[in-house]
């Protein structure tokens, strides 16, 4: 931070989905149990063991609320449900980041994903649209998304998925009127592994601009 032009810190992610030395159940599992606390307890045992071996950053919750059982990744989140994925969302925000103010070495930041509407995939298939109203999407979908926001997450993921025929990680509604400017979003946003060079094949623009437009 101190000693480079830019002033970035370093640090070392990595997927703590459900646990990362003691394994727990899936998140789709935890969620059943409608037991939050243990969320949090959950959450609060893999971060200490994850920050124990250097971690700073966990790419989770995924709040992504599903309601097709032909998406691949349903059993990353918590189900069909607004209200509890909300909760569980929360939960593991607070289990991953505690008071937010990592004056400890036990807690880490959380990454929220996948922004948006990730779950919603056309058809079940991952990486494509999600066409839906704007109705649906603050009633059905958005919630767990912006409880985590309101639950301090420090970062959020966008997701590989177009809305409203633009790639969530080049749209700026998504991104600047909804999470900033609605919801009060001060953290940071990172893509999710190619969701830049991806861009290009959704049609948006080509391989050589695609950085412009995330950016």
């Amino acid at each position: 931070v101190e000693e480079t032009r830019l002033g970035i810190p370093l640090l070392f992610g990595f997927d703590v989905i459900r646990g990362y030395k003691t394994i727990f159940p899936i998140p789709l599992a935890m969620s059943a149990s409608w037991h939050p606390e243990a969320v949090v307890d959950a959450a609060s045992i893999a971060t200490l063991e994850a920050a124990s071996a250097g971690l700073n950053w966990v790419f989770s919750p995924m709040v992504d609320i599903c309601r097709d059982g032909r998406w691949g990744r349903i059993a990353e989140g918590s189900g069909e449900d607004p209200f509890l994925g909300s909760v569980m969302a929360r939960a593991m925000v607070r289990g991953i980041q505690g008071d937010a103010t990592f004056s400890g070495n036990d807690k880490v930041l959380a990454c929220m994903k996948h922004f948006a509407l990730y779950g919603a995939a056309e058809a079940g298939l991952d990486y494509t649209k999600a066409d839906m109203s704007r109705h649906t999407m603050y009633n059905d979908y958005f919630p767990p998304y912006r409880a985590a926001v309101e639950e301090g997450v420090a970062s959020v993921m966008a997701s590989f998925n177009a809305v409203e025929g633009l790639p969530a990680t080049g749209n700026s509604w998504l991104m600047n009127d909804v999470l900033r400017e609605q919801w009060g979003f001060g953290g940071f946003v990172v893509s999710d592994f190619t969701g830049v060079s991806e861009m290009a094949l959704h049609g948006v623009a080509r391989s050589d601009s695609v950085a412009g437009l995330a950016l």
